[in-house]
């Protein structure tokens, strides 16, 4: 429906409720009221809501109309075209000057004006801020006449958005409070007891292209929205290519976690009457300057960006925040629940591969589901960053490249463990060209780490310590699991086996012993020993994994070995005190 604020000089092209893009007429209304006298209101308006001034009883001729001068309808000049001399009756009944009416309304926040000439000139309403909805003088009611169109509309869409992001907010909560109780070493036990060998099972080239067919065409879909809970639920046999017996059993293992995924993306599909008014809005406006442009005396040199300029100008509304917000948050939860299927799947793949009796068709199937998992993170962050972009919300950007790079590297270390599996770790060319691509992608996320921690300090407006405490030491940490897994690959002789959170939280717990911080330590290689006592070195050993020098005398450790952070911070958490002693007073 189109917006029926129109006049013989002006009119408003966008859709009804969304602000106004048209300018204000200020000429007196030409037309004649059923009672015969002159409409006193504005070009514009609706003549049959308009009270007319001749008619008025006594009573309402003595109201005050002009809130700034005081004046009543009986001071008005009928035959003034000034604003503060013509009137707009509102839908509760109360009348008064136009000039009273702007001011309430604050339109010149709205529009801008020539002081020279009076004369409206262009639109405004660059603020970001929340625009409250102007109410009658005296009843408070929302003012409703059509010449306020931009600001009360606006306003109207303002509060929609905000009861939308309360809602969205406390679903959002609820969905989280639900993953944070989620036993997750309970649910790898049930997924890791159910795994079941199956010799029968095959599958054909064709039917393997046609898998991977699948997986490709979700993946490389340019459509903005995370990646559907039947993917992994109903259509996860079309996808994967696993045996339907473990399909059908995975499905019954992990719905707890697809549960969470279905919270999440009902959230996801919350819409708000501001995200739907702003996209019609600026469609239509866009549509309209381009073909402007092209069609002008002299069309600019880039017709699109000036289209796309002029009607984010005029749109008279920011792009819509609300929802955006939320559902990067809620597409950051549906990929920590794609992180956690990703280990199930991991575990359940590693099993069937380490069996002395396999099926290469079974573990092959696993493997590219546990791959396409990781690669369905990585899409899907991609899609957030882009919504976190569309809005400038820095912080969203910086947290969501964070998890860009943990995509990568959860992927990584899959690849590793899938080509051991198939024997190619084992063969030292193989083993090299391997470690080197591991190499290669870790230095491709380093650069994109400093390239995005130094874009949000410079042009973000974050602050180091922001930027330090939410990006570099999640990613530091994923670096160096990323630095061990090179290492490990660099020596022949070892294989590589990832260690869930989960597994280093149990570990860190069973040391009862520990009551404060410092113990945990890494030799030159990344292998993780501990020192009791005071937790301070006083004596040379061997690392039990690779023969490297650990240990060191009066309390200071020898050359390469470090404290192992990740594992002192799962110690905080569990209520380790920090150390007492000046050689481990930095954990």
């Amino acid at each position: 429906m189109s917006c029926p604020w129109s006049c013989q000089h002006h009119r408003c092209p966008v859709p009804c409720g969304s602000p106004c893009v048209r300018l204000p007429c200020d000429l007196r209304c030409p037309e004649v009221l059923e009672c015969g006298h002159p409409c006193p209101s504005l070009c514009g308006e609706p003549c049959a809501k308009q009270r007319c001034h001749q008619c008025a009883s006594v009573q309402e001729r003595e109201k005050v109309v002009d809130l700034i001068l005081g004046n009543t309808i009986e001071d008005l000049d009928p035959a003034s075209d000034d604003l503060d001399n013509i009137t707009i009756a509102l839908g509760c009944g109360h009348t008064f000057t136009v000039e009273t009416l702007d001011g309430i309304c604050e339109l010149t926040h709205a529009y801008e004006k020539d002081i020279t000439t009076n004369q409206w000139t262009a639109l405004n309403f660059t603020q970001s801020s929340f625009v409250k909805t102007p109410g009658c003088p005296t009843c408070r009611h929302p003012i409703d006449a059509r010449r306020y169109g931009r600001v009360t509309k606006r306003s109207n869409l303002d509060l929609l958005e905000r009861n939308i992001a309360t809602k969205m907010a406390k679903q959002l909560r609820s969905v989280h409070s639900v993953w944070a109780a989620l036993d997750h070493l309970s649910l790898e036990k049930t997924v890791t007891s159910q795994v079941t060998h199956r010799p029968q099972f095959t599958k054909g080239p064709k039917a393997l292209d046609k898998h991977a067919e699948f997986r490709n065409i979700l993946l490389s879909n340019t459509v903005q929205s995370v990646v559907p809970l039947d993917v992994f639920n109903r259509s996860l046999p079309k996808y994967s290519g696993l045996p339907k017996a473990d399909s059908d059993q995975w499905r019954k293992d992990v719905e707890p976690l697809l549960q969470i995924y279905e919270q999440v993306t009902k959230v996801l599909e919350t819409r708000t009457a501001h995200t739907s008014a702003y996209e019609a809005s600026f469609s239509m406006l866009y549509e309209a300057e381009l073909r402007s442009a092209l069609m002008g005396p002299n069309p600019p040199q880039y017709p699109e960006r000036y289209a796309l300029r002029i009607s984010k100008l005029k749109v008279g509304m920011t792009p819509p925040r609300a929802d955006t917000r939320f559902a990067v948050e809620g597409i950051w939860l549906t990929i920590d629940v794609r992180f956690a299927l990703g280990t199930l799947a991991e575990r359940v793949f590693s099993h069937l591969a380490s069996q002395p009796e396999r099926n290469q068709a079974q573990i092959d199937a696993w493997g590219h589901f546990t791959a396409f998992i990781y690669n369905t993170c990585s899409r899907d962050a991609g899609i957030a960053f882009k919504l976190a972009s569309s809005t400038q919300a820095h912080r969203q950007q910086l947290l969501t490249s964070m998890r860009i790079i943990k995509s990568a590297w959860r992927a990584t270390q899959f690849l590793v463990i899938s080509r051991q599996s198939q024997g190619m770790a084992s063969d030292i060319e193989e083993r090299e060209i391997l470690t080197r691509e591991v190499e290669d992608r870790l230095s491709l996320q380093r650069r994109n780490a400093e390239a995005i921690r130094e874009t949000y300090i410079r042009q973000g407006g974050l602050s180091r310590e922001v930027v330090e405490r939410d990006f570099d030491v999640p990613v530091r940490e994923c670096f160096k699991y990323w630095e061990d897994l090179v290492t490990t690959l660099k020596r022949p002789a070892v294989f590589y086996s990832a260690v869930s959170e989960k597994e280093l939280q149990e570990v860190v717990g069973s040391f009862k012993e520990f009551s404060h911080r410092g113990h945990w330590y890494t030799c030159p290689n990344g292998h993780i020993f501990t020192i009791g006592e005071c937790g301070g070195a006083m004596q040379i050993s061997r690392c039990h994994e690779c023969g490297s020098t650990i240990g060191g005398s009066n309390h200071q450790t020898v050359d390469g070995v470090q404290q192992a952070a990740n594992l002192e911070r799962i110690a905080a958490t569990q209520g380790a005190a920090a150390s007492p002693w000046r050689w481990n007073n930095n954990v």
